[in-house]
Order: structure tokens, then sequence, then C-alpha cells
């Protein structure tokens, strides 16, 4: 007999309505070392599983590792596809709508995008039953950083959602408004400006906002998750006045998850000796869209000239920051902290650090840190970092 394996995508719903409790009597997580080679196998394998049962698998593997899956399927249903179902998330999202299912019987191999990958079925039949077998095998992953959906900010526009991956917001656990700018360099630290947590009381009042657009609602995108901090590193030299080295590390308490919309950015290793001047970076942010004005729950952008060095008219200016300035188009209050932006060849840097400026979308530059400035600082204070030279 021919063997039959059909696969489609879901978007909504499947032959049947997906429900909350589907798992609720089967709901499995594993955590998987970084040579793990293991079998997941369905309940009661080599025997089917009992018709009308349903389980759920969440698999991990370490930050910087994918997971290979070999599945082979004999799933329990007699003639067309309609009752029982296998479905795998390559993005590890636990609900099995906007995964791909799978029915009938053959083989099917899949790799997880990044560390999670999840696994379950569905059986709606009162009568039919089946089995499936996968093996798991993890493997590194290939180092990436910066990847970007798309190839309040001052005269700028709303951003596309989850364009920026390593965008972070600082919120206030207090007040729970997002007060800076920062962005993810590794799946434990986020950089952002020394003056934006100089006067945070402790690491309990600050939290790491990722993967969102609009903070307010949360509703637009899955990808949205909040972190904890456990320390906060401000440079050494900082001066609150001049806002030389103004430059600060938050460690958050667990790992940042990797996904399409949450990542590391790239740090500017290969462009230490570049001044930048005359090349466009965009800026993002949260913040007001006018001096004095009400702050943007939305994330926005804007592009900006970087001035040159030696042009550049901004008060205490020196060899470690960098100006930019677009008539019309500026950073704003609470942007401060945020990256600053050169996209490379499909990849995003950052190349500086929002710091200050005269008033936005005055006629005067506003100033960054110059990022390549502390690279050496960055690794000293995250010591235990490979990152990602690209």
């Amino acid at each position: 007999m021919k063997c039959v394996l059909l696969v489609v995508v879901v978007l909504l719903l499947v032959a049947f309505q997906t429900r909350a409790d589907w798992f609720d009597s089967c709901d499995r997580q594993f955590q998987l070392t970084n040579i793990a080679d293991v079998t997941l196998n369905s309940p009661f394998f080599p025997s089917n599983y009992p018709a009308g049962s349903s389980c759920r698998f969440v698999v991990r593997a370490p930050p910087g590792y994918t997971i290979q899956a070999s599945c082979t399927l004999n799933m329990g249903n007699t003639g067309s596809c309609t009752t029982d179902f296998l479905y795998i998330s390559t993005e590890g999202f636990t609900s099995p709508v906007g995964s791909e299912y799978f029915c009938g019987k053959g083989t099917v191999s899949r790799q997880s995008l990044f560390n999670k990958l999840t696994i379950s079925y569905i059986s709606a039949s009162s009568t039919n039953s089946g089995s499936f077998t996968c093996r798991l095998v993890v493997q590194p992953q290939a180092c990436d950083c910066g990847w970007s959906k798309e190839t309040k900010i001052v005269g700028g526009s709303e951003a596309s959602i989850n364009e920026f991956s390593s965008m972070v917001g600082l919120l206030d656990t207090l007040t729970v408004n997002v007060f800076c700018g920062a962005v993810i360099i590794s799946s434990r630290y986020v950089l952002t400006a020394a003056h934006c947590t100089k006067s945070i009381p402790s690491v309990s009042r600050v939290q790491a906002l990722v993967g969102d657009h609009d903070y307010r609602t949360g509703l637009e995108t899955p990808y949205s998750a909040i972190y904890n901090i456990e320390q906060i590193i401000i440079h050494e030299s900082y001066n609150e006045q001049t806002r030389d080295n103004d430059i600060s590390i938050l460690k958050t308490t667990t790992e940042i998850d990797f996904n399409r919309a949450v990542g590391p950015v790239c740090l500017p290793f290969a462009y230490n000796s570049y001044d930048f001047g005359g090349l466009l970076i965009d800026v993002v942010g949260w913040g007001t869209t006018s001096f004095g004005g009400p702050m943007s729950t939305v994330l926005r952008k804007a592009t900006l000239n970087v001035v040159p060095s030696g042009t550049c008219t901004a008060p205490y200016i020196n060899a470690q920051k960098i100006c930019t300035f677009t008539i019309g188009r500026d950073s704003c209050q609470y942007d401060s902290g945020g990256p600053l932006y050169l996209r490379g060849s499909q990849r995003l840097y950052t190349v500086g650090i929002i710091s200050y400026g005269s008033a936005c979308g005055a006629g005067s530059p506003s100033v960054g840190t110059r990022v390549t400035s502390y690279l050496n600082w960055i690794r000293q204070k995250t010591s235990e970092v490979s990152y990602c030279i690209k």
C-alpha cells in the first residue's frame, strides 16, 4: 500500500477547532543538552496512542543550538485526514494554531529556527488511533545577529511590527511606562545609556521589554516578552554633566528567547575605524513625538544623517561620540538609551546609543555614544559572551 503524508500550514483552524484544554492531561517539557540525540515517542509507542487523546511536547536546547526532528508517522486516519494530526512548530509556539500539521503515514523532517521546538498531536476520533516516533538531534546554530523583518521619533513614522528584532524598551515596574530604549547584544545582556540607569533605585524597578510594538496593548505580536534584571553595569567614568562615557549594560535574570522577532543586534567589530560621517542611520523608540509632547505607545523610527566628527557643533563633543542631524527629524525624550542602527548587508549594527540633544527636531545636532569606542569595555563586562562578528 502506498504511504501518504499530507502537509498543510494551519492559519486559523484545522478540520476541527482546537481547544485550550486539549493538553491539560498531557503537557510535557524537556530541556536537552548541547549533545543530545534522543527519541520522542507517542504515548504507549510502539503501540498506538488512545483514540481521542492528545499530548504536547515542548523541547528546548541551550541558546545557540537548534533541534533537528526526524519523525515517522502512522496517524490513525481512515480515508481522508479528518481526525488525527501531528503538529510541529519550528518556532516553539505552544498553540497548534499557526503550526504545520501532518497526517496519514510517512516521514517528515523539520529543524527549529532557534532553540525551541514544539511537537503535539490531537486525536478527535472515538475509534481511530495511531503512533509516531521522532529522533531529536541538537546541533550548533550558525552565529547570527542583526536580523530585521525588512531589507516617538520626530518627523518619523511608525515602525513595522517586529521590524527591529533587537529593540528593547526599559520598563519602570512602578508606572509600567517605557522610560528609555536599549538593544539586545546577547541572550543575557542589553545595552543602553548610563544616564538611563544611573537613577534606578534597584534592579526590581526595571524590566526589559522585547519583541513588542504597542506596549500598552501587546496584542499585535506573539513575540512580546518581559525579562527581569539582575545586574546594572554603569561605565565607571560616566560624567553626568558632559555625558562622557554614557553607556550601561543590563543583565537579565534568565536567557532571552531568540526567535524571528527577538534577537541580538550586530556589534560593529568590523567597523572599528569608521567615522560613519555622511551615512544614514535609523533611530527607534517609544519616546515623545515632539518636545514636551505625549509619549508614543507604538514603536517609531526615523532616518538621520551622521555628521562627520570634525564638523559637529554640539556641546561636549569628542571622539567617543557620534553626531546626527536631519532637518525635521530627531530622537526625543524617552528615546534615550536606544540604538543608532546602521543597515549593513541584510543586517543591523548598533553604532551609537542615543545620549543627548538640545530640543527634539531643533536646528542643532543630537549626540550619541559611539559604540566602536567601547567594544573592549563591553567585552570586558560580558566576558563569558562569544559575540557574533559579521
